[in-house]
């Protein structure tokens, strides 16, 4: 641990040195932001790269021990000691243990730091979030304006800009500011600052972290500036209004923005002139350079073997032993598929394998000092060692308390009819047949496999048999329990059963043979001393499970038709109706779905046992739509509804109806939708940023609709087309529940 400190540690402050030296007073805004980041990541893995040099040709002088060195050196007593009193060994047992109470009180004081450091980063994080919903928000080219009744200047947090809201709706903010922090988020900034906030947490002893911080934070702003004088020549008129915004106010922690401690500094930046591409490109190469010796120079370690005829043997042995080659057993000498073996290695890269059908592996690179740990579902674990020597044989044992599983399958994972059977009182269901039964009629149930399928079915049940038993046993009784007729094997287990993974509760089961998918039993082993029954879980799928279905509709909510929906490994395709409606069957589990259509841009969905239990509701893109770049977020002047923003939140409260299907459904939460309202105040390009239910959805579109004539915004004095961005919340009544 100290040497990874020490290492660490000379490698951020000798790279920091460089920077500070050969980087710091150019404009290679991109390349120092590149060298700072990755020195922090490289000084933090550097300590764990190793490589071996034999810095020796002849064996050292110290391997060769002089005759005088055999005799036995005399112990003396040194005078302060009283021979009796206190023996060597007890005195070298207190420094142990002394040294292991320091140890202790260190690591203690170490997780305190962390802890208190990752509380504080949490609490950041927090309170950003916090903000961003309790703040109103604007779309703002492709990014995000939250405007905050905080009094801080402005920053940014990934795709959020955040202003403060006086500042912005007055008209503090200039353009050139907003574009400043629009740099940030375009840039990804926020990720430079998480990085070192990270390090913070786990390496908070270490002050270095606190140089790091402040030249990534300026070189941010540097980089910033030359964005927006990029675009804007008018460096002198960028600087007064740097220069006019200075305040008090203190940034949000983790995010990116302007300090006016930097504002000095920047200035000077803006305002010098660029060394040229020699003296960049020889600031450069010396900083790789010295760079590559300083890695160089903390991983070299020279190598314990000398190169000898003894040790090249050696080594050839090793290389023909780091394969290792076995079977998996289980406690009746079985095979066992789908076990994984997984090597673990002090040295390198943990690997591993899975077993076939015939329950061997084989894995390379394996090292004497490996583990290798063997699990299998069902089976206890296992961690051993290599065997270079011969095949190795391992035997697993069944864990005591997991249940005893029987499983059949009446398709294949490609849905192509399988040849497991159903019986019901020894009779074997046609292909065409029903598995129609009560649950309440069943006297027993079981999946029979192997030789007790075949003993019992022939050679028909070879791929086993669903056995239903019902009272009476007779094929075709009324399935009704006799007068004293013997119990039924829920004197022996309580059964849960489900279809489709839903439970039944004693409905009729009327599945058609064809449509059934695969049925798995569960014997759950008495854990309980008093527990007189075991436990039994049944499960039934059908095709019906693997069934997609649902409705493709455009940006606007409207359906849309005529949408191709293909899946992966399924040559089926089907189409959206009228109404935009489609079901798809047969969709393997974590398939791969495309709905295209000519105009939009195709969608993609990993299918999932989410997706087949839902309706689901796909919305499709345009597909080279262009943005209007002469729409106004912000103009001088903003678009006003007849009568003001109280007559607006009247006529929704009046107008706004909540869906029955949504109230059925207890949905609730807030629609944002936005349009605009072009230089005649009227509504157009109608969208919705935020959803909630697709019957609330319509709702809002169907209430926007209504709205009247906007005033249209001006900049300039003139009418322009502006985003006007609305949330409506939609809450149901709270019920008291207290007694």
């Amino acid at each position: 641990m100290i040497e990874y400190i020490l290492k660490s540690s000379l490698s951020l402050i000798f790279l920091f040195g460089l920077y500070w030296f050969l980087l710091r007073k150019e404009k290679l805004f991109e390349f120092n932001r590149f060298f700072l980041v990755l020195s922090v990541v490289f000084s933090l893995l550097v300590p764990f790269i190793s490589i071996p040099v034999n810095f020796k040709t002849t064996p050292g002088l110290e391997n060769f021990i002089p005759a005088y060195d055999n005799v036995i050196p005399e112990i003396s007593t040194p005078d302060n000691i009283v021979p009796g009193d206190v023996s060597i060994s007890q005195l070298y047992i207190e420094k142990e243990t002394s040294v292991i109470k320091i140890s202790a009180i260190l690591l203690l004081l170490y997780i305190s730091g962390v802890i208190l450091f990752l509380i504080r980063f949490l609490r950041n994080i927090y309170f950003i979030i916090r903000r961003i919903k309790s703040s109103a928000k604007i779309s703002f080219k492709e990014y995000r304006i939250v405007l905050t009744n905080d009094k801080t200047d402005p920053c940014c947090f990934f795709s959020s800009i955040y202003l403060n809201r006086d500042d912005y709706l007055n008209g503090r903010i200039d353009k050139e500011l907003l574009d400043h922090e629009l740099e940030h988020a375009k840039q990804s900034h926020t990720i430079d600052i998480i990085l070192i906030e990270l390090v913070k947490i786990f390496y908070w002893f270490n002050p270095v972290h606190i140089l790091y911080d402040r030249a990534i934070r300026i070189n941010h702003e540097y980089l910033a500036d030359d964005g927006v004088i990029s675009e804007k020549s008018d460096i002198k008129s960028y600087a007064e209004v740097l220069l006019s915004f200075i305040t008090g106010n203190r940034n949000m922690s983790l995010t990116s923005g302007s300090n006016h401690s930097f504002t000095k500094m920047r200035l000077m930046m803006m305002m010098k002139p660029g060394s040229g591409s020699f003296i960049y490109g020889a600031r450069i190469a010396m900083t790789l350079f010295m760079g590559t010796a300083l890695f160089l120079l903390l991983s070299f370690k020279e190598s314990d073997k000398q190169l000898s005829p003894s040790n090249l043997t050696e080594t050839g042995t090793e290389m023909q032993q780091n394969i290792i080659r076995g079977i998996v057993l289980s406690e009746e000498g079985k095979p066992l598929q789908e076990t994984t073996i997984v090597c673990i290695s002090p040295k390198h890269t943990s690997s591993g394998v899975t077993t076939g059908s015939d329950g061997h592996f084989t894995i390379k690179d394996v090292q004497a000092d490996d583990s290798l740990v063997i699990g299998c579902f069902g089976y206890k674990k296992q961690t051993i060692k290599p065997d270079f020597t011969s095949e190795m044989k391992i035997k697993l044992t069944k864990e005591p308390n997991f249940p005893e599983i029987k499983d059949i399958n009446f398709r294949n994972p490609d849905f192509t009819p399988a040849k497991a059977l159903v019986a019901i009182n020894g009779v074997i269901l046609d292909n065409k047949g029903t598995l129609k039964v009560n649950p309440g009629e069943i006297a027993s149930y079981k999946i029979l496999k192997d030789k007790e399928a075949t003993n019992k079915y022939g050679d028909k049940g070879k791929d086993g048999v669903f056995e239903i038993v019902l009272y009476g046993n007779q094929s075709g009784s009324s399935g009704k329990k006799r007068a004293n007729e013997a119990a039924s094997d829920t004197s022996k287990y309580i059964t849960y059963f489900s279809v489709n993974h839903a439970s039944n509760k004693g409905e009729l089961i009327n599945i058609p043979v064809s449509n059934l998918q695969s049925v798995s039993e569960w014997i759950y082993p008495n854990t309980l001393p008093n527990k007189i029954k075991k436990l039994r879980t049944v499960g039934i799928t059908t095709r019906d499970f693997y069934k997609v279905k649902g409705t493709i509709v455009n940006k606007n909510g409207k359906p849309l038709s005529g949408v191709s929906v293909s899946v992966t490994d399924n040559p089926v395709k089907e189409i959206s109706d009228k109404n935009g409606r489609f079901v798809i069957e047969d969709v393997r589990e974590n398939a791969m779905l495309e709905f295209s259509l000519s105009g939009y841009k195709p969608y993609y969905l990993v299918t999932s046992g989410v997706v087949f239990t839902i309706d689901l509701t796909i919305e499709l893109q345009n597909e080279n739509v262009r943005e209007k770049d002469d729409i106004y977020v912000t103009p001088e002047k903003m678009p006003q509804y007849p009568g003001g923003e109280m007559e607006l939140r009247k006529f929704i409260a009046t107008n706004l109806n909540y869906p029955e299907e949504a109230r059925a459904q207890k949905a609730e939460g807030v629609v944002i939708v936005r349009f605009v309202i072009n230089t005649k105040g009227k509504i157009e390009d109608v969208e919705i940023l935020q959803r909630v239910h697709p019957a609330i959805d319509a709702e809002v579109l169907r209430i926007v609709g209504k709205l009247e004539q906007f005033i249209p915004g001006s900049e300039g004095g003139k009418p322009v087309d502006v985003y006007y961005t609305l949330p409506i919340t939609f809450a149901l009544p709270k019920t008291n529940t207290a007694k």
